[in-house]
């Protein structure tokens, strides 16, 4: 019974139903489309580290650079331990592919005893040989044969490698989504500058049950140059950039979600109200409060089911289409290949079912307050009639949760749940404390808009005093989605803004060369040093620095490792160094031991000028003296700036990642670009950009990564729509009454509808006006987390432009939403209206 009545009033309000089930969907499509992207991500790391860990139950893991291939006969002497299998992991360039691959080398005849290989065609490489194997996902649609000479990027420039063997998609040839190449170990540490050093040990043990002690056991005996962990362990991202990317789009996908619920709840409430009467009636007939709580809650079910199924279905495509507009990021950044999205039945159900659960939890006040109506005030008309304002104290406690929320993001400094909750303690404590204010602003609005609408105007805006609960359904969606939107904008603004400063103040060379964005996390071969005297011989080149980007591990954390020839960089470049003056820090560097470090380094740990930093280095933990704080905003870990000589000394590492030039006065950079390109292209496979196209592209990589969260905005415009048309809906079926009695004295249809269009307007401009206190509170909130969580000092931004694109948007939508429900209160009939029921 209680089904076929839900279905009863849904038939009789087919299109309230509709833009409630919709706002549900779109919200959950969003919560899909970012937790599948997240969850692909660490599929594909959990994979390659499941699938390059194979059948081991240790990983023994170098730092940046590699360790000793000397620590190789330790492992074997540690009790519980029967086999040991080292290899070499890095990302390089091939000539025939895009982006970066993965490369393995491996041992032959060894590394099968730990991982599965399946030859589809030819051999396994063979040791010491110049060969290699590849999966055959990584061959398709490519005419590649056995025999075929493959160009990869090494240490010496790009050089040819036989391809021997193709491998079946199916074991560890399925790393990286296929893509990853195999050759042998001693090859592999030649061709990438790694001669005596290794990547990872693979450790399989003589028993499972020991694993803890094993580990506990080689830690001690290798030292805490390396990291003894299980395979899985590794795939966790240390890099706090993707960290920081989640936490963000967890707290922006459930406010988009508590949105769709807060436009729920009302028009539950409003449905409850319309349907009192009928409640009242079964009531009378002998129904118990349960069942009047059972019926409402089979209603909110029924849109709870479908919208979150409509919203898996939309949030499945949304989530494809949102992974194509970030896969090349993933790719420069990561050096991850991820071709379609991965999420598992478990997944869907998991969001399903907290899509279903919101649902419920948002509609159990309106379903509680239902089921202790009183039979006779339900059939009492005027009771009926009557709706309740809202009461000053909820002011306080919205505030009271907006301070505290405050306080919560100035204390915590990392990103966890805590902070999650209080981003969004924020929404919820102005969706608390904002209804009485804005049905008080909507009265004081009432003088202004009659005085420019006349009649028309003091109609449509008296219904608010006379229906606040009402007034504030339709408007406190425009509220929050504006104060959504604006705060959001803001904090991505601020990044960009903060992000064009610094590029512009660090980066002031002509021409940069580069073979890609690199990162502590990316692990990928460098460029070798001859390439600075090849560059340098070129006619128009005046300077030229070697920059090289590594990472270290310092206090549990993968810190960027920037280092730089300072003689030859202070030459065209003045770093922006807060303190001490960049002259006397540039100084500083050049002399040995001495190193900067990032503001959000030194805020973050409360690091000074003057004190030792314990670095770890193949050649022992050294101590290098503070002697600059920069601001740096590559990195979200933190860096640490170092004269490269000194990197060479300790890490015996030459390679670099980019070559700065600075050119003659008056040589055209155009010009000194194409000589450079050809003269490196047959050996190098880099890109020779101009310094001003180098800075658009690091700017482009920022704002692809910032543009995710448009994603939010645009949910929050759909969903204060939606929830304006089923308020403004609502207001029509509520008004029929009233509606046909202005109709019999004299109001024309054309002045019903601008009724209700001055109506939806004065909700606009309520909205919009109290969302900018909102709007800041959420900007403050998001710098006040970038400081605390990462150290990023913002520059405060207001992108004015895109506020008034934002808020012209939701004028159309809030326009358009009420169209319809203007045009269907200019169609109500008078005498149908007034007619005695």
């Amino acid at each position: 019974m209680s089904l076929k009545l839900a279905l009863t009033y849904f038939r009789r309000r087919k299109l309230r139903a509709i833009l409630t089930t919709l706002s549900v969907a779109v919200a959950i499509a969003a919560l899909v489309a970012l937790q599948g992207l997240h969850g692909s991500i660490d599929y594909v790391t959990g994979e390659l580290a499941g699938l390059l860990g194979g059948n081991a139950q240790l990983e023994v893991k170098a730092p940046q650079g590699g360790m000793s291939e000397y620590l190789l006969a330790t492992v074997p002497k540690t009790a519980g331990v029967q086999l040991a299998v080292p290899f070499v992991q890095i990302s390089a360039q091939i000539n025939e592919l895009p982006g970066f691959t993965t490369v393995m080398g491996i041992v032959p005849g060894e590394d099968e005893k730990i991982r599965s290989y399946h030859l589809r065609q030819g051999r396994m490489p063979a040791k010491d040989q110049r060969e290699i194997a590849v999966p055959k996902e990584l061959l398709r649609g490519k005419s590649v044969r056995v025999g075929d000479i493959w160009q990869i990027q090494t240490i010496q420039g790009m050089q040819g490698f036989s391809l021997v063997g193709i491998l079946e998609d199916s074991g560890v040839a399925r790393a990286n989504s296929g893509a990853v190449v195999f050759m042998p170990l001693t090859t592999a540490q030649k061709a990438f500058g790694l001669e005596g050093k290794l990547s990872y040990i693979s450790v399989v043990l003589q028993t499972h049950e020991n694993v803890h002690a094993v580990q506990k056991a080689l830690q001690e005996s290798l030292g805490n140059s390396v990291e003894v962990l299980t395979p899985l362990r590794r795939s966790e991202n240390t890099d706090k950039m993707m960290i920081f990317l989640k936490s963000l789009d967890n707290v922006y996908g459930y406010m988009g979600l508590f949105l769709a619920l807060y436009v729920l709840n009302n028009s539950m409430r409003v449905s409850v109200s319309e349907q009192r009467c009928h409640l009242g009636i079964l009531r009378a007939l002998g129904w118990q409060r349960w069942e009047i709580h059972k019926l409402i809650i089979v209603q909110v079910l029924l849109i709870g089911v479908i919208g979150s199924s409509l919203g898996l279905l939309l949030g499945t495509y949304l989530a494809q289409g949102l992974l194509s507009s970030v896969s090349d990021t993933l790719r420069d950044v990561y050096k991850v290949y991820i071709p379609r999205i991965r999420f598992t039945a478990l997944d869907y159900a998991i969001i399903w079912l907290a899509g279903v659960l919101a649902c419920l939890i948002s509609a159990w006040l309106p379903a509680w307050k239902a089921a202790r109506i009183a039979p006779i005030e339900a059939m009492n008309s005027q009771y009926s009639n009557t709706e309740l304002g809202y009461t000053r104290w909820r002011v306080l406690v919205g505030a009271m949760l907006m301070i505290t929320s405050l306080a919560i993001l100035t204390c915590v400094n990392n990103m966890s749940l805590v902070f999650q909750a209080a981003l969004s303690g924020i929404v919820i404590g102005a969706a608390v404390s904002m209804p009485p204010i804005l049905i008080l602003f909507l009265r004081r609005l009432e003088p202004l808009v009659e005085m420019f609408f006349g009649l028309e105007g003091r109609l449509g805006i008296n219904s608010f005093r006379r229906a606040p609960r009402r007034a504030v359904a339709a408007g406190m969606p425009i509220l929050l989605g504006l104060a959504v939107a604006f705060g959001f904008q803001g904090i991505l603004a601020s990044v960009n803004q903060t992000m064009v400063s610094y590029c512009n103040a660090l980066i002031s060379p002509d021409i940069v060369i580069t073979q890609g964005l690199q990162t502590a996390f990316s692990n990928q071969v460098g460029l070798p040093e001859l390439l600075l005297e090849r560059v340098r011989k070129v006619d128009g080149v005046r300077v030229v620095a070697g920059i090289r980007t590594t990472g270290i591990q310092w206090q549990g954390n993968l810190v960027d490792l920037q280092l730089y020839d300072i003689a030859d960089w202070r030459q065209f470049s003045v770093p922006p160094v807060i303190e001490p003056r960049p002259e006397e820090a540039l100084d500083a560097l050049e002399q040995k031991g001495q190193i900067w470090v990032s503001q959000s380094m030194a805020l973050i740990y409360g690091l000074h000028i003057g004190e030792k930093l314990a670095i770890p280095t193949p050649a022992g933990t050294i101590q290098f003296a503070i002697a600059g704080i920069t601001k740096d905003f590559y990195s979200y870990n933190g860096s640490v700036y170092m004269n490269r000589q000194d990197y060479i000394r300790y890490w015996g590492d030459h390679s670099i990642d980019y070559v700065w030039l600075a050119l003659d006065p008056g040589v055209s950079p155009a010009l000194v670009r194409n000589r450079l390109e050809a003269n490196l292209k047959s050996d190098f496979r880099v890109q020779v950009t101009l310094a001003s196209d180098y800075v658009d592209s690091m700017l482009k990589l920022t704002r692809r990564i910032t543009d995710i969260f448009n994603l939010v905005v645009i949910v929050s415009l759909l969903v204060a729509a939606a929830g304006t048309a089923n308020s403004m809906l609502i207001s029509v079926l509520e008004r029929v009454r009233e509606i046909g009695t202005l109709r019999s004295v004299g109001l024309t249809r054309g002045q019903i509808r601008s009724m209700f269009m001055i109506e939806a307007g004065a909700l606009f401009l309520a909205g919009i006006i109290l969302a900018i206190p909102v709007a800041i509170i959420i900007q403050i909130s998001g710098t006040m987390f970038d400081k605390n969580t990462i150290g990023w000092v913002l520059e405060v931004s207001i992108p004015w432009t895109r506020n008034i694109g934002v808020a012209l948007a939701m004028a159309l939508a809030v326009g358009l939403s009420a169209v319809y429900p203007a045009w269907l209160a200019s169609k109500v009939d008078p005498v149908q209206a007034l007619r005695s029921e």
